[in-house]
């Protein structure tokens, strides 16, 4: 029993030091030469650079230009919102059409 704990417990650290390993390696060598050989890096690169991003930030939280889009964006959703939802006529009309298509799908169907 004490082996397959010992064996877990290395097993486990290994898993941890190669997922750290490979981050570092991603981080300093991997995605260096992507942004140099990639075309699309270099073009994500550039216009990174050229609008003076902060790409570190932690998912664009720290940047103030992402407070206001979101508020754009909540209000253009906000207005977009339909006319007619819910159980309209249009609606469930649109269902029995479903409904028939299928029907008929499943009455000419071959069968093996």
């Amino acid at each position: 029993m004490e082996t397959v704990k010992k064996k877990s417990w290395i097993k486990s650290w290994g898993v941890l030091f190669l997922t750290f390993f490979l981050l570092w390696l991603f981080a300093f060598f991997i995605g260096p030469w992507g942004e140099r050989n990639i075309p699309v890096f270099k073009n994500i690169t550039k216009v990174i650079e050229a609008n003076n991003i902060d790409s570190t930030a932690y998912m664009y939280t720290e940047i103030e230009s992402s407070y206001s889009g979101e508020k754009n964006l909540i209000e253009s959703l906000r207005l977009k919102i339909p006319e007619k939802t819910g159980f309209t006529m249009e609606f469930l009309s649109g269902v029995i059409c479903c409904f028939i298509l299928l029907l008929i799908g499943f009455k000419y169907l071959p069968v093996d």
